[in-house]
């Protein structure tokens, strides 16, 4: 299985293939399934009650009797006596075990001592056939049955459609008759061959067996026919390859296979009573002890005439003659049904759909938990068959089949499992660097997700429309084109084929995950907010320029669509979104940006914010751009300020960075975006996630740490550090190398970089920027005190 999965073979093809397999060698009772099947039968055979001893009595010609008698034991006059003395006990059969003498005279003075009609005596099997050998004698009377007679009643629904196939028809290899009229009018003799199995026990009788263009009966038959007060030759249409039973007046007799009966060892004890012959001739028996009683003579000592059996170790063929007329006289015989390859062909086909279609759509535990109460609500009625009423039913192939169908799938799940992590990591990224604005990075992992994959899909075309709104149509084309691979979706085509025309068209509608402008004087709303034009791109999705039309005030509207987000993932993303606003709504402070309001729609949900004027920090990053020092120093104290407060409510901002510190007209400073900040009280960061932009990440952050108020610190040193030389002290040429700096590496001294500035400038910097914890402010309230008195020092108190 493991090599046809490499080679791309599905596992739909390989569960039937393997599934009709198993059933085929079940039908034709291959000899690689019944080993399996055999030790089950047996274990259930051992708790059905044992069969009665009251019907069958076994003749023992054992050690002591030969003790007792010599060689007058097995004499034609001694056998006499005993089958004279067995019927004066009461029996109402006998049969005779030991083959009669070939010598004519001494066969017809055994004969003439006994009743023929009361008599069943065994046919010798010959080891070499003789020409005279070649048929039974004109004068024997046996069943003239045509070998290949098939049952009339029959239903062909319940013909096993492989059992020509299944089992050779046992040809034995000749026989001895003995020349006797009285045996031939009487018509009792019979076989006692026994096949064992492929595990060298018995578990079966032929009670026909062909030769010579006739079927012999078996010892045993002959005995029930003769309790029937039936004779052989009075069996009706009996089945021939097909399940069925042997019928004759009344009597009916189940068999499998070729005229196969199963014999009965069931229970702890035999059933029949074994007598010794010893006691017999010495008239050591009850009057009326065989009563009524089948009786079986014949030798149980020989050491080369012994027969292995299911649960009773080896016994002689004597013991097994008992025991199969013991099992063909039970009232409620064990039987295998004629319609058992039936109910386990629809068995089979069950589990191969169940496989194909139910266990595929569960999770692993939740499949092999289905497939094991199915399993084993077929074995248990299999097995309540068999303990309670008699039927057997087989269990292996539905074992086996499950077990391999469950492994493959397991395999197959395993690997479809991991692709479907790699494409789950590989998207999640694609969408956090998309979410930091971080597009190039975004593009680049999006092309490795697979376009044809819905979620997928929906990713990628979302890049691609940012890239539109950034004007970066060459990315956005790269996007597109990279989504048709896997086929039409939405208006990609379209859009591609704007974008190669480049007719720069500026749209104002409502599509999909954003909102754009299409027609002018056409206004889209957001709950009772009119959306006016796009302001940018924020953290987790575009802000607006909208219109409270109640009181004509102008907000910032920021929005979370529904559509960009993996249907799984939707109920977290929004309880981030919603936590950002009441995260926010708790705080009351000036430098920190205020919500006004909260709204949803069926795809989206958004923020109403304070509209800002100004500038964020970024613009005043660079050499020539440079605000004065009092200028930074009091804007890292009304940042302080407002951290001191979030921080005190038990929130981390996590993100702090020039893009989300906004520099008003006025003056005033406000925080903005706290769309990753979470409370401090819930759990810590997952490890190897990483929240914040990564060159003012403080190293606890990067390395997926817990993070405190002191994280946020870090990196207001690290802005304060870029505000006044212009620079960023950590850089690299990749994230890889940036985060290593961070956490490892120095960074310029700030007084190498701008050496004229205040000397109490330099160890406050240094100080924010430490690597260790411990070493940095313990809270922002510590902080903003020292700034105030740095504002002091520099003339600003």
């Amino acid at each position: 299985m493991r090599f046809l999965t490499q080679m791309g073979t599905s596992p739909w093809l390989l569960l039937p293939a393997l599934g009709l397999l198993l059933l085929a060698a079940s039908l034709l009772e291959s000899g690689i399934l019944q080993p399996l099947e055999y030790p089950v039968y047996d274990s259930l055979l051992t708790l059905r009650p044992a069969l009665s001893q009251e019907r069958v009595t076994l003749i023992a010609i054992d050690q002591r009797s030969r003790m007792d008698f010599a060689d007058d034991l097995e004499t034609p006059e001694t056998l006499a006596v005993m089958l004279r003395q067995v019927q004066r006990l009461g029996a109402a059969s006998t049969a005779l075990l030991q083959p009669l003498p070939v010598n004519p005279d001494q066969a017809n003075r055994l004969l003439n001592a006994i009743d023929p009609n009361k008599v069943v005596l065994t046919l010798a099997a010959a080891r070499q056939p003789t020409p005279q050998q070649s048929k039974p004698p004109t004068a024997l009377t046996i069943p003239n049955i045509p070998s290949t007679a098939v049952s009339r009643h029959q239903p062909a629904y319940l013909q096993n459609p492989l059992a020509p196939w299944r089992q050779q028809r046992p040809q034995p290899e000749g026989f001895l008759f003995p020349h006797a009229d009285a045996l031939a009018e009487a018509g009792r003799a019979g076989h006692l061959l026994f096949s064992p199995d492929c595990d060298g026990r018995v578990r079966n009788l032929g009670l026909l067996v062909p030769w010579a263009g006739r079927l012999l009966p078996a010892l045993p038959l002959q005995l029930a026919l003769q309790a029937a007060q039936l004779k052989s030759d009075q069996l009706q249409h009996p089945p021939s390859t097909a399940n069925g039973a042997l019928t004759a007046a009344g009597l009916e007799i189940p068999v499998h296979g070729f005229f196969r009966s199963l014999v009965d060892f069931s229970g702890q004890h035999r059933p029949f009573q074994t007598v010794s012959a010893s006691d017999l001739l010495a008239d050591r028996l009850p009057a009326n002890s065989l009563q009524g009683r089948t009786v079986l003579i014949g030798p149980t000592d020989g050491f080369g005439d012994r027969q292995r059996v299911p649960g009773f170790g080896t016994v002689s063929t004597s013991e097994l003659a008992a025991w199969a007329t013991a099992t063909l006289l039970a009232d409620s015989p064990l039987q295998r049904p004629p319609w058992a390859w039936l109910a386990e062909a629809g068995v089979q086909l069950y589990f191969i759909l169940l496989l194909l279609l139910l266990i595929p759509r569960l999770s692993l535990r939740a499949g092999s938990m289905t497939l094991a109460l199915f399993l084993s609500g077929w074995i248990l009625f299999a097995a309540c068959a068999l303990v309670f009423a008699g039927l057997w039913l087989k269990i292996i192939p539905a074992v086996l089949f499950c077990s391999g169908g469950f492994l493959l799938l397991r395999r197959q799940h395993g690997l479809s499992e991991l692709d479907r992590h790699r494409q789950e990591s590989t998207r999640l990224l694609a969408q956090r660097f998309q979410e930091q604005g971080l597009l190039d990075l975004a593009l680049e992992k999006a092309l490795l997700l697979k376009p044809g994959a819905k979620a997928n899909r929906e990713i990628i075309y979302t890049i691609g429309l940012e890239c539109e709104r950034k004007r970066s149509p060459q990315n956005a084309a790269t996007a597109y084109r990279h989504l048709l691979q896997g086929g039409r979706f939405r208006d990609c085509a379209s859009r591609l084929k704007q974008l190669d025309q480049d007719n720069g068209t500026v749209t104002l509608a409502r599509a999909d995950a954003t909102l754009v402008l299409e027609k002018p004087g056409e206004k889209p709303t957001l709950g009772r907010y009119r959306i006016e034009q796009e302001l940018g791109q924020g953290a987790m999705g575009v802000v607006y320029l909208g219109i409270d039309p109640k009181i004509n005030r102008e907000v910032a509207i920021k929005t979370l669509p529904y559509q960009n987000i993996e249907p799984n993932l939707l109920n977290s993303v929004k309880e981030r979104f919603f936590r950002e606003a009441e995260a926010i709504g708790q705080l009351n402070h000036p430098n920190l940006l205020a919500i006004y309001d909260i709204g949803e729609e069926k795809d989206l949900a958004f923020l109403a914010m304070e509209l800002l004027t100004g500038k964020d920090l970024s613009h005043y990053c660079t050499a020539g751009k440079l605000l004065p020092v009092p200028a930074v120093v009091d804007i890292v104290t009304q940042v302080a300020s407002g951290l001191a407060c979030a921080h005190e409510q038990g929130i981390v901002h996590r993100d702090i960075k020039p893009a989300n510190l906004f520099l008003q007209d006025n003056g005033q400073v406000k925080v903005t975006d706290f769309g990753i900040a979470r409370f401090t009280a819930a759990s810590a960061t997952e490890t190897g996630i990483v929240l914040g932009t990564p060159n003012y990440m403080s190293p606890e952050q990067i390395a997926g740490k817990k993070v405190d108020g002191r994280s946020d610190l870090f990196s207001l040193g690290v802005v304060m550090y870029e505000l006044l030389s212009g620079s960023k002290p950590f850089q690299g040429d990749n994230i890889t190398t940036l985060m290593f700096n961070i956490t490892h590496g120095n960074y310029p001294p700030l007084r190498e970089v701008r050496p004229k500035l205040p000397a109490a400038v330099y160890p406050l910097v240094g100080k924010l920027m430490q690597k260790n914890l411990t070493r940095r402010f313990k809270t922002a309230a510590a902080l903003y005190q020292e700034l105030n008195e740095l504002r002091k020092e520099l003339g600003q108190g």
